[in-house]
């Protein structure tokens, strides 16, 4: 007997059995049977998903007997059994003069069912846009979070960087930025459970640090399918929260069958990938010097530093990563069920970081009656980390582990001789001794998440099915940051410690009805639904400072002596909305789908509480076409349109409401507390709305061993949420409208492809997206800035809102060189320069320096994007690279800026040895000056452009002649690389960075980040 599955999508429910039974040689005529069925096609014969080829010519034709169809071969004959992804067989037929093929339903594989907005569909009747990862796809990148797994795997979908803190966040965007004030993450649904990525409301607010990634408390190691929701049609099913996308995640399931258990283990060590070159001790003394015009250091002195202390060195580390799963999972035909255990710890490439996560999945299903099924998904997670404060503002509070490394003394040492740490660098510059904030400062957060759903289902009728589910989300954060004054932060107010927590539940009731028909050429699907959701967090923050020691650090504040007035809050919204969707097929040939659904939020105003997403979608299967039917080469072709209108809900609440804030005023020598009115109702207040039409193409070719999806959108946003100012005399400076409108538009390609299908076997997977972004309309405002970027240097406006212009697009001066010797600079319009001065183009022509001369100097979105990934397998042997590249996005590296500033009162990058002097006419990097005068040009943007090899992994699949004798059904082995190597031009830490979090504004900035990690894994994956 001869086992083979069907692995591409239209045969992916079959498992072709091959019985070969020898009858005795009967000449050259040989039987071939096949499910009663063989056509005959010159050379070749076929049945639907089976195709024969015979090596050596036929001796004849293919004759009826009795409802099955013989062809004569030669007895030295060869057939070839291929199809639809079928794993190409060949079979030599042996003098054998009946050979019958058999096949039969695969129960594992179900028809390649693609998971949408609250049901399945066959991939070859989508008429939406859907983005599909398997679980074999999701898995080569080991990964902390499920939304790291999506980078460069799916056209359209970029995902950053915010945080390369282990847990730290991660900033997607599907298709572009569609708002300035509201959020653009995509929403994602977790086994039927809406859930929002809003890192700074999940971590609380405490800690003056980055926040930790909300997903990184969903184990990735679970999930089984992940499908992208990209078009209105397809993400109109979510109506308020689909405008940026949906990310619909599925998580293992049992199956009929005795247990299995599976064991995945790897460990690893990370280390920092790239440094950044600064200067030794005895440049930077020289340094000094220059800056001061005088010898602060002798020549003696100098001559005794040395290369001094490398800060870089000292506080980044070689940290290992493990990762432990157990799952179990099995059932019968009325019970399944899966169970997963898994612990994950990770230690941070800076000292003292790290991120723990302690996790366990049970899903369940049971068929109580021949109608009635029960079941649930459930999930417990608990993540406890220690997060390094790595910069100077950018969202990642003050004194930075990160900037003190590269700006601090190189002169100075760690420690004093008594052992006390160097508190400061010394040239006037408050500067925190950075191997002290990195070891003594706590920053620690602890989160525990329920997540999980019942549900029951009752087939009322054949095809009519009614579902009921009751989930919720319970998400608990306690922080606690302690700076004693063993170091800079704290040591001017006694220590400072703060302790918050933070606790959001929210449930979701879901009812659907759900009706199957099929008659003569027609098939319809409909979907009627309500649900209901609410959300509520509690927020509590207590503060204080001027401890007597630092012995009980932040774990008993009443021993501060000044205690900071404790701050609470509360914050809640509901949802409430009716779903319906029809999909219609005719002859397997034309497919229509409408979809709609009616939201009302309580985050809306009084007279707009609800609104309609509607969408429609149309499809058509040429290939179901006889004109295309006859040409072999073309086993898919499908051409599709939808058009539709979807929301974004993502502000905050209350904003359509007369709200009141906190005061304090002074009545007599008394201090009284009393309310103000906060911000201006507006009851016509709503969502923004995108539209959004999309022209997609499916293509498959040469036995689906080539698949092309191609996809062209355009969207619109309108009715955009902005702070918009109003008059002061209405007691307020800014107000909530729906005013303007933004667009975005692009194309999508997506290959798969089998290049090689013998015992080398070669599987291609390439994506590539371009999207240009463009503010239409901002109302009465004729620009919106953006304030300022909290660093070093303070960079006010980077970033300047503009109709006509892309969202991020960088506002600065322009760049000329450097004023030379020689240089009239009197007749310039920078005429108080000197020679060694940066120069700047004087744009207008009015011979003064000033903002008119300010222009649009670059855009931090890329012109293209996307990944591709070769597998390759040879017998038990198998190797996978997966990469991903950005093209043509600017970045502003405001580190550089800090950098190439030679002051003297901090360190500065080595490029500063080619600084000006007379005797140096340099070009790029200004004379040493203590004056600290910076104005942001070009000369601080850069090519973020890069290709990265993120993953690459060899594994070994031991033979089952060894597995068996150790009651293993499987077992691998394997090693992995991440983030292996980058090709850029970028000269930070990473080009993958966006240090404003999950901003639409400010992206692309790159403020002293965590820098990311090269890792190096040995792993084992058994199955029993």
């Amino acid at each position: 007997m001869f086992k083979t599955s069907l692995l591409q999508p239209r045969w992916k429910p079959f498992l072709a059995t091959l019985l070969f039974l020898l009858y005795g040689y009967n000449g050259f005529a040989q039987s071939i049977t096949v499910n009663g069925i063989v056509k005959s096609q010159g050379d070749q014969a076929s049945i639907p998903g089976i195709n024969i080829l015979v090596k050596n010519s036929l001796t004849g034709t293919a004759t009826d007997a009795q409802g099955k169809y013989t062809i004569n071969v030669r007895p030295d004959a060869v057939l070839v059994f291929s199809g639809i992804g079928f794993l190409s067989q060949e079979v030599s037929v042996n003098n054998r003069s009946v050979l019958n093929v058999t096949l039969q339903e695969d129960t594992k594989q179900l028809s390649e069912l693609v998971v949408v907005g609250y049901g399945t569909q066959k991939k070859s009747d989508l008429t939406g846009s859907v983005s599909s990862i398997s679980e074999a796809q999701f898995k080569k990148t080991p990964v902390v979070s499920l939304d790291n797994g999506l980078r460069g795997r799916a056209a359209g979908v970029q995902v950053t960087s915010t945080s390369n803190q282990p847990g730290g966040a991660t900033s997607i965007r599907i298709r572009g930025s569609n708002s300035v004030n509201t959020g653009s993450e995509p929403l994602y649904v977790i086994d039927g459970f809406p859930v929002f990525n809003d890192n700074s409301a999940t971590a609380g607010g405490a800690t003056v640090g980055p926040k930790l990634n909300a997903l990184s408390l969903i184990n990735p190691n679970d999930i089984v399918s992940i499908e992208i929701l990209k078009d209105a049609s397809a993400a109109a099913i979510y109506g308020a929260r689909g405008a940026n996308g949906v990310v619909l995640v599925t998580t293992k399931k049992g199956q009929e069958g005795k247990m299995k258990i599976d064991i995945n283990a790897y460990y690893g060590v990370q280390k920092v990938s790239k440094t950044l070159p600064l200067l030794n001790a005895t440049e930077y003394a020289q340094l000094v010097n220059d800056a001061n015009g005088k010898a602060i250091y002798t020549p003696e002195q100098i001559a005794s530093f040395g290369a001094g202390t490398n800060w870089q060195d000292e506080i980044f580390r070689k940290a290992p990563m493990q990762n432990y799963q157990v799952s179990a999972s099995g059932g019968d035909a009325k019970t399944k069920y899966s169970v997963s255990l898994n612990y994950f710890n990770q230690d941070g490439i800076i000292v003292n970081s790290n991120f723990k996560r302690y996790s366990t999945r049970f899903n369940f299903e049971k068929q109580a009656t021949s109608k009635l099924t029960l079941g649930s998904n459930l999930s417990v997670a608990n993540t406890n980390a220690n997060q390094a404060l790595s910069s100077t503002g950018g969202g990642e509070g003050t004194q930075g582990v990160i900037v003190s490394a590269l700006d601090f003394n190189p002169i100075l040492s760690i420690r004093n001789a008594d052992g006390t740490y160097v508190l400061e660098s010394d040239r006037g510059i408050p500067i925190g001794n950075p191997v002290a904030t990195a070891l003594e400062l706590t920053n620690k957060s602890v989160s525990t998440r329920f997540l999980g759903n019942v549900f029951a289902t009752y087939k009322i009728i054949n095809g009519l099915e009614f579902k009921t589910s009751f989930g919720a989300d319970i998400t608990t954060t306690g922080e606690k940051y302690y700076a004693p004054r063993t170091i800079l932060a704290g040591s001017s107010a006694q220590g400072v410690g703060r302790v918050s927590t933070a606790n959001g539940t929210s449930w979701l009731n879901e009812n659907t009805l759900t009706y199957n028909k099929s008659f003569n050429k027609h098939a319809i699907t409909a979907l009627a639904g309500f649900s209901a959701q609410k959300y509520t967090r509690n927020l509590l923050t207590s503060s204080a400072s001027g401890f007597v020691n630092d012995l009980l650090r932040a774990d008993n504040l009443g021993s501060g002596a000044i205690i900071s007035t404790p701050v609470t809050n509360l914050t809640d919204w509901s949802l409430l909305s009716y779903i319906g969707r029809i999909n219609y097929g005719f002859n397997d040939k034309y497919l229509l789908t409408l979809t709609g659904r009616a939201d009302g939020s309580s985050k809306f105003g009084n007279n707009n509480k609800y609104g309609f997403f509607p969408s429609g979608s149309v499809a058509w299967k040429l290939s179901e076409e006889e004109f295309i039917k006859n040409i072999s080469q073309i086993d898919e072709l499908k051409l599709r349109l939808s058009y539709g209108k979807i929301g974004n809900q993502e502000i905050n609440s209350y904003q359509s409401l007369a709200g009141l804030s906190g005061a304090s005023y002074i009545i007599g020598d008394k201090v009284v507390k009393g309310f103000a009115p906060g911000n201006i109702p507006n009851p016509n207040l709503k969502w923004e709305t995108t539209t959004q039409t999309d022209l997609g193409l499916d293509l498959g070719l040469f036995r689906n061993r080539l698949n092309v999806t191609f996809d062209a959108y355009y969207k619109k946003t309108s009715d955009m949420l902005l702070n918009i100012n109003v008059p002061w005399s209405t007691g307020f400076s800014t107000a909530l409208q729906n005013i303007g409108s933004i667009e975005n538009k692009g194309l999508e390609l997506g290959i798969q492809a089998v290049v090689l299908n013998k015992d080398l076997k070669w599987n291609v997977n390439f994506n590539i997206a371009a999207n240009k972004n463009k503010v239409l309309d901002l109302g009465s405002v004729s620009q919106i800035l953006t304030g300022e970027i909290n660093g070093y240097l303070k960079i006010s406006d980077p970033v300047v809102i503009m109709p006509g212009q892309s969202l991020n697009s960088f506002y600065g001066y322009a760049s000329d060189g450097i004023f030379q010797t020689g240089d009239n600079i009197a007749n310039s319009a920078q005429k108080t320069a000197v020679a060694g001065d940066r120069k700047y183009k004087d744009i207008n022509g009015d011979g003064v320096l000033d903002a008119k001369d300010r222009k649009f100097i670059g855009n931090a979105q890329p012109k293209f994007f996307g990944g591709f990934t070769n597998d390759f397998s040879y017998k038990g042997f198998d190797l996978s690279a997966s990469f991903n590249y950005v093209y043509g996005n600017k970045i502003l590296n405001s580190t550089r800026a800090d950098l190439d500033l030679p002051t003297g009162q901090k360190n500065s990058s080595a490029r500063v040895k080619d600084r000006w002097t007379p005797t140096n006419p340099s070009n790029s990097i200004p004379r040493a000056s203590l004056n600290r005068a910076f104005l942001f040009s070009d000369a601080q943007i850069e090519d973020g452009s890069f290709l990265r090899l993120g993953s690459l992994s060899l594994g070994y699949n031991l033979p089952s002649s060894w597995t068996q004798k150790s009651g293993l059904s499987h077992a691998k082995l394997y090693v992995s690389a991440q983030n292996l190597f980058v090709i850029t031009k970028y000269t930070g830490y990473d080009p993958e960075t966006n240090q404003s979090g999950q901003s639409n504004i400010l992206r692309g900035i790159d403020s002293d980040s965590y820098p990311n990690s090269r890792s190096f894994l040995v792993g084992v994956n058994l199955s029993f």
